[in-house]
This record gives C-alpha cells, sequence and structure tokens, in this order.
C-alpha cells in the first residue's frame, strides 16, 4: 500500500500548505539579515497601509546584501512574499507565537521569523481593519498573460513577465525567473478555475 504524503498545514494560511511560490521565495528571505528584513517588512505595512512604499529604500535594503545582490525582479517576489504573509495572517487572525513558529517551519531563521512577526504584531489590528474593508471590493483575475524577456542575461533560462488583469481594468506586472514561473502559472491556473467553480455554483444556487 502506498504511504500518505505528508502535507503540511499551517494556522496561517487557512489551514492549507504554503503556497509553491512562497517556498521558492523563503531561500531569498532566509539569505537578508534579520535588520533588513524588518526594514523591508515595516516598508510593506506602509503600503498596504497607506499605500506608501519608498522605492529607492527598499532596493538598498535589497541589493546591499551581505552575501550577493538581488536583482530587482527577486525584490518584488520578497516583497510579495512578505505582502503574503502578512495579509494571510491577518485575515485568520493569528497570533504572534504561532505565526513566528510558522515562519520557522518554512524554513527562515528564527531571528528573520521574529523580523517579520514583531511589526506584524503593532500592526495587526491596522492590518486586519484594512483586509476586513477590502474584502468587499476584491476583483476578480480575469486573464494571465505571460511572455519570455528576451532582453534577459540570467543563466536559468531567463526571465518572464506575468500580466495580472483584473475586473476593475487594472493590472499587475511582475518578472520573475523560469523556475518561478513554471510554479506561479500553475497555481494562478488553479486559483482561476477555483473561483470560476464557486462563481458557478453561487449562479446556481441563486437561480
Amino acid at each position: 500500500a502506498q504511504k500518505k504524503k505528508n502535507i503540511m498545514r499551517f494556522r496561517s494560511f487557512g489551514d492549507l500548505e504554503a503556497p509553491t511560490w512562497l517556498l521558492l521565495e523563503t531561500t531569498t528571505l532566509s539569505e537578508i539579515s534579520s535588520v533588513r528584513l524588518k526594514l523591508l517588512v515595516k516598508q510593506v505595512i506602509s503600503e498596504i497601509l497607506v499605500g506608501k512604499l519608498d522605492w529607492e529604500k527598499v532596493v538598498k535594503f535589497t541589493t546591499q546584501k551581505e552575501k550577493s545582490e538581488i536583482d530587482i525582479s527577486a525584490t518584488k517576489g520578497i516583497l510579495a512574499a512578505i505582502h503574503f504573509i502578512l495579509a494571510s495572517a491577518a485575515k485568520y487572525d493569528v497570533d504572534e507565537e504561532s505565526l513566528t513558529k510558522e515562519i520557522e517551519q518554512l524554513g527562515l531563521p528564527k531571528e528573520n521569523a521574529v523580523a517579520i512577526v514583531r511589526p506584524y504584531r503593532e500592526n495587526k489590528s491596522a492590518l486586519r481593519t484594512k483586509f476586513s474593508n477590502d474584502t468587499f471590493a476584491i476583483n476578480r483575475p480575469t486573464s494571465f498573460i505571460w511572455s519570455k524577456d528576451n532582453s534577459s542575461s540570467a543563466e536559468d533560462n531567463g526571465t518572464y513577465r506575468l500580466k495580472l488583469h483584473l475586473e476593475n481594468g487594472t493590472f499587475h506586472e511582475i518578472c520573475v525567473s523560469a523556475n518561478k514561473f513554471a510554479a506561479l502559472r500553475h497555481e494562478l491556473i488553479q486559483v482561476q478555475a477555483l473561483m470560476d467553480g464557486r462563481a458557478g455554483r453561487n449562479l446556481a444556487s441563486s437561480s
């Protein structure tokens, strides 16, 4: 008989597994010093609460990393990972101790986990209020468009640009490596299928 796969579920992510793309970002999050990571977390919180992010500071915090420099696309990936952790933890009202433990389970050193959790704890109430208000203004994705960036000289099969279009006519664009692109593309397709399925069930139940 086949052994059941041991699935690690996280309270911070609604008792689900950690997304593949997030796991891919944990290596970079682990390499950043806890001091710089805490500063990045504060920038992300500022962007969430008041729509203000000092991009020059963000680049400084990441491109002057001790071991090696991080390119712009990787920096955006770091910000997305931090945003996801904060938003999900706030949504599910996760306490400081549980969040610290689960971030460590993702592979981050304890000091880096603390660097994320302390600003979260200090702003938890405001974050929960913000995301609660935004819940009623979520825009469904209408399409995902990706293309290869031929100008990239990366050795890992190049860089891909992903453009996510929303119902309100806006879009978001990010750049990712080929490996991250494959994982993200798979998950975005799953998300869109899930949302389409829920929309269909809602229409059926209301008819």
